[in-house]
């Protein structure tokens, strides 16, 4: 019996096991971590060739898209401020980098533990961190982490805390700024080099998981959007491809092919 894909989301990580993948262009605000299980796959970026992949590192708001045939993928998706970022935020500097994941003898292994809907979120956690440790130190040279201002960690975790958002052009950057006794100026410099993006983009991205943690209880994805603060289901679903390289009906109105887990836990 085929297995159904299984989609595992966190406040600030996103793991992804499945047969088979192709994607559209997209740039996540996240750092991807793609492995090829059975044969390698073909990644994209921009508008240059292929280049075929066992494994790839792609820093955050890398331009890419992948197509994988006949072959398990597993996709881990980490935002700058996942506790697992600091593990190789000293690689961001080197751009996209592509390793051999065969060099992992468990990884079929894992892709069951996966793939298994009765594996428990403790035992999921454990294999997304092992698959980190793998590649950064044991693959790719692991580089000394980057100093990270914690005061921007300090109004990531506020922002996060807030069940509905503002809309991004609302968003009063002296409000944030006070938080952590900054002037505005410094906070969005700040702020943007700590976090790779602007305070707006890391709301849109913010309210991306919103929305998809409220689809199952809405009547529609227009209800979807708003609860989320977005202006309408169209802006939603630009959105949504134009950061994961699927339409949200193809992600989320598939049950059949795609199982999804939202866990909710310290990130």
């Amino acid at each position: 019996m085929k297995r159904r894909n299984s989609l595992y989301v966190w406040d600030a990580q996103v793991l992804y096991a499945a047969w088979e993948e192709t994607t559209t262009m997209h740039s996540l605000y996240s750092a991807s971590l793609c492995f090829s299980v059975d044969i390698p796959s073909k990644i994209f970026l921009s508008n240059e060739n292929y280049i075929e992949y066992t494994g790839v590192f792609l820093p955050p708001n890398t331009n890419y898209y992948q197509i994988s045939k006949n072959t398990h993928i597993i996709n881990i998706y980490i935002d700058p401020d996942s506790f697992l970022f600091e593990r190789f935020s000293g690689n961001i500097k080197d751009g996209v980098q592509f390793f051999d994941s065969t060099k992992i003898p468990y990884l079929k292994k894992i892709l069951d533990v996966l793939l298994d809907e009765k594996s428990p979120n403790e035992e999921v956690l454990g294999c997304l961190k092992l698959l980190v440790d793998s590649v950064f130190g044991s693959i790719l040279p692991q580089k000394p982490p980057e100093v990270l201002d914690p005061r921007i960690f300090t109004v990531a975790k506020y922002l996060r805390s807030q069940t509905y958002l503002p809309q991004p052009e609302e968003v009063k950057l002296k409000i944030l700024a006070d938080i952590v006794n900054l002037s505005e100026d410094r906070f969005r410099h700040i702020f943007k080099e700590t976090l790779l993006t602007s305070v707006r983009k890391f709301i849109l991205s913010l309210r991306l998981k919103i929305a998809a943690r409220n689809y199952h209880t809405s009547a529609n994805f227009t209800e979807v959007a708003h609860l989320a603060g977005f202006s309408d289901s169209a802006h939603f679903s630009r959105t949504f491809r134009s950061a994961y390289g699927h339409s949200p009906s193809a992600v989320f109105r598939n049950p059949k092919r795609t199982r999804i887990r939202f866990i909710n836990m310290e990130s």
